[in-house]
């Protein structure tokens, strides 16, 4: 029966595994967070294909670029290193343009796909995860605060998705959120 559910749900279950070793070494800003970020990001890329969340099948190619950018950055960077604040410009602009995108992919989706679930929340998400990720590269301490309210509308999303597996991931992203900030903060 256990092997039965793993095969029918491969990729939420690999996707699932991969992705909380990328936060956990994330937190102890270990360069391999990387590594595992961009293969949960594959698996996840196809499970959201099979769904129809076509903005979070689209954020999984960014988060594999991304990851590889952010391996490159943290290596580069790794024997210094320092998490900081952002600016409050920096966090208005990151927020305005993450709403922008929401706005804009959403109605691209809404037009020009065929099924897509949650158009503009999910599209805003993403902008939002992207904003995130840029955030986590560079070392900014909120990242962690911006992934905890989003990961708490993707649980509500991945709810009415009946993705069960995944919903409980973000739950564990927001617990594990909150560590990342209280490590990070050390820090400062």
């Amino acid at each position: 029966m256990i092997f039965q559910w793993l095969r029918e749900n491969f990729w939420e279950f690999g996707g699932i595994i991969c992705s909380l070793l990328g936060v956990y070494f994330s937190i102890q800003q270990h360069l391999s967070s990387w590594i595992w970020n961009i293969l949960g990001s594959f698996l996840f890329g196809i499970l959201f294909y099979q769904h129809g969340l076509y903005s979070d099948m689209e954020l999984q190619g960014f988060f594999i670029a991304m990851a590889v950018y952010g391996y490159y950055q943290w290596n580069k960077e790794e024997k210094i290193w320092k998490a900081e604040k952002s600016s409050k410009s920096s966090l208005l602009w990151g927020a305005v343009l993450s709403l922008a995108y929401g706005i804009f992919v959403g109605f691209l989706h809404t037009r020009f796909t065929h099924w897509v679930s949650f158009a503009y929340v999910d599209a805003t998400l993403t902008g939002l995860s992207i904003w995130g990720t840029w955030l986590a590269i560079h070392k900014k301490i909120e990242n962690w605060i911006l992934w905890m309210i989003v990961d708490i509308v993707y649980v509500i999303i991945y709810i009415q998705k009946e993705l069960w597996g995944t919903s409980l991931l973000y739950v564990l992203f927001i617990f594990l959120a909150i560590r990342g900030l209280y490590r990070w903060r050390k820090n400062l």
